[in-house]
C-alpha cells in the first residue's frame, strides 16, 4: 500500500518520490505517456466543426427573424455565446501549444498552432508561450501575469466582462507584460502587429465583411459579440475557478498581496471536458506536470489515486457548478 502522505500541498510534491500500490515509479510510468495525436486533433477539428455550425444556425435564425428586432437581438446575443463558447474552446489548445503538444516536432507544433487557433485569436503561440510559463513559475504570487481570479467573482467582475472592460484590461496586462520581457521593436511585432495578429484580422475581417455582405447581419453581431464579448468573459470566469482560493478576500488586492497557489480537479464528465477542453478540467495535474499532454491526464490522475498523494487529489476534486458556488459573490 502507498505510504501515508507527508505533505500538506501537491505542489510539493517531487514526481521522482513517487510509486503507486504495485510499486511503479512515477517516472517509469511517465516515460510511456506520448500524447496521443488521434485526440488531439479529433477534438480540436470538432472545435472548428462546433464554431462552424454555431455560424451557420445564427444565420438560419438570423434571415427568419429580420424584420424582428427584439428576435433579431435575441439570436444575436445567443448567437455570440454559442461562438463565443466555441472560440474558447479552441484557445485552450494554444495552451495547448505554448506547452509544444500540437506535433511531434517542436517546429511544426508551433506553426500548427498559429494556423488552426492563432489566426482566429490573434494570439501568436510564441508570444503566449512567454507570459504562460511565467504563469506557471509564478502562480499565486504578485508576478503572475495571468491574474483573473485575483478579483471576485462578483458583478462588477461579470459587468466588466459583458461590457468588454475586462478585455481592454487584460489586453494592456498582456502587452506590459510583453514589454518587460523583450525589447521594445520586438514585442511590437510579436505581441501586437505580427503575421499572427494581421492574419486574425483578415480572418474575422471576412467572416463579418462577408456577413454583413450577404445581409446576416445577425451573424456578424454575434461574431463580434462572440470574439470581444463572450471569449475573454468564458475564458476569464474558467480562470477564476481554477486559480481563486474559497478563502480569498474580496477586500485584498493580490496585485499587492500574494494569493497563493490554488488548483481545482473538476473531472471527466460531459460539461468538464467541453468547458474545460484540452487538460483544463485536470488543471491541477497540468500545473503539476505541465509537459504531459491533455490527452494522458487522465492517466495520470489514475495512477496518482494510487500513490500517497491520493488524499491531496481528492481535496481539490469538484466540478464547475460547486466550484462556482463557492466563489460566487453576486
Amino acid at each position: 500500500m502507498p505510504a501515508e502522505v507527508t505533505v500538506a500541498d501537491i505542489g510539493m510534491v517531487r514526481p521522482s518520490t513517487l510509486v503507486d500500490a504495485s510499486g511503479q515509479r512515477y517516472v517509469d510510468f511517465r516515460r510511456t505517456l506520448r500524447p496521443r495525436w488521434g485526440v488531439v486533433w479529433g477534438t480540436l477539428l470538432s472545435g472548428h466543426l462546433g464554431l462552424a455550425l454555431s455560424a451557420v444556425a445564427v444565420a438560419s435564425v438570423g434571415s427568419t427573424a429580420a424584420g424582428r428586432l427584439p428576435a433579431a437581438m435575441a439570436t444575436a446575443v445567443a448567437g455570440g455565446l454559442a461562438i463565443g463558447f466555441f472560440l474558447h474552446y479552441l484557445t485552450t489548445y494554444l495552451h495547448e501549444g505554448a506547452h509544444y503538444n500540437l506535433a511531434p516536432a517542436r517546429r511544426a507544433s508551433d506553426v500548427l498552432t498559429n494556423v488552426f487557433v492563432g489566426s482566429l485569436v490573434g494570439m501568436d503561440v510564441r508570444a503566449y508561450r512567454k507570459v504562460h510559463f511565467d504563469h506557471h513559475r509564478y502562480l499565486g504570487t504578485t508576478r503572475d501575469p495571468e491574474r483573473s481570479y485575483f478579483l471576485p467573482l462578483d458583478s462588477r467582475f461579470l459587468l466588466e466582462g459583458v461590457t468588454g472592460i475586462r478585455l481592454v484590461r487584460a489586453l494592456k496586462e498582456y502587452r506590459e507584460t510583453m514589454r518587460s520581457k523583450s525589447p521594445a521593436a520586438e514585442t511590437g511585432r510579436t505581441a501586437s502587429f505580427g503575421p499572427v495578429f494581421l492574419a486574425a484580422c483578415l480572418v474575422n475581417g471576412s467572416i463579418v465583411g462577408c456577413a454583413l455582405w450577404r445581409g446576416a447581419f445577425a451573424l456578424a453581431v454575434s461574431w463580434v459579440l462572440g470574439q470581444l464579448v463572450f471569449l475573454p468573459l468564458i475564458n476569464t470566469v474558467r480562470q477564476v475557478l481554477e486559480h481563486r482560493s474559497e478563502f480569498a478576500d474580496d477586500r485584498t488586492d493580490y496585485r499587492r498581496v500574494a494569493h497563493g497557489p490554488v488548483n481545482r480537479l473538476f473531472g471527466g464528465g460531459p460539461f468538464a471536458t467541453v468547458f474545460g477542453s484540452a487538460g483544463f478540467n485536470r488543471h491541477l495535474l497540468h500545473h503539476w506536470d505541465p509537459s504531459v499532454s491533455f490527452t494522458r491526464l487522465g492517466e495520470v490522475e489514475r495512477f496518482l489515486m494510487g500513490t500517497e498523494i491520493a488524499p491531496l487529489l481528492r481535496q481539490r476534486q469538484t466540478t464547475y457548478y460547486r466550484a462556482w458556488r463557492q466563489l460566487d459573490r453576486i
